[in-house]
């Protein structure tokens, strides 16, 4: 548990290879109060969810290495998909029903299924910040920023 937690603040970073330059917004979870609980649950989502198609990257640097080491030839095409506003689109309820598909599937005990999705649900509630001194809470996604987005994410588009 954080000591001190304060609302988590609003940060924008231009996306500088795109064209008009647009921003991406990207909340700064860090003093949030739910922090260190959803970087924890973060973990053990990813040692009890078995996704069969995990096709992320972390950065730019490891897509690199990764194309450097695959066999191509004439007959081979390369792909690449980018979902435009995946996170804020992600639906809150639609994540925590598909979290519970993945968890019995993986015949997670029952206890352990029903721990892990009160304590998402908690901290999927708290997703508010401040930004030039007002508090938000948007209706609807996950926020860029929070460190359990990104494994939210993957088991939203499995």
């Amino acid at each position: 548990m954080n000591i001190k937690p304060t609302a988590p603040h609003l940060n924008s970073y231009i996306k500088t290879h795109k064209q008009d330059r647009p921003i991406r917004p990207v909340i700064n979870n860090i003093p949030a109060p739910s922090y260190k609980t959803a970087k924890l649950l973060n973990k053990k989502l990813q040692q009890l969810v078995n996704l069969p198609n995990t096709y992320t990257t972390k950065n730019s640097h490891e897509v690199a290495l990764d194309l450097h080491n695959i066999r191509t030839n004439e007959n081979h095409k390369l792909i690449t998909l980018d979902i435009k506003d995946l996170y804020v689109n992600v639906p809150v309820q639609g994540i925590v029903q598909i979290t519970k598909f993945w968890l019995n599937k993986d015949s997670c005990d029952i206890t352990i299924t029903e721990q892990t999705l009160h304590i998402l649900e908690i901290i999927l509630k708290q997703n508010y910040f401040q930004y030039n001194g007002q508090y938000y809470q948007p209706d609807k996604g996950i926020a860029m920023g929070l460190p359990i987005s990104s494994t939210l994410a993957e088991i939203y588009l499995q």
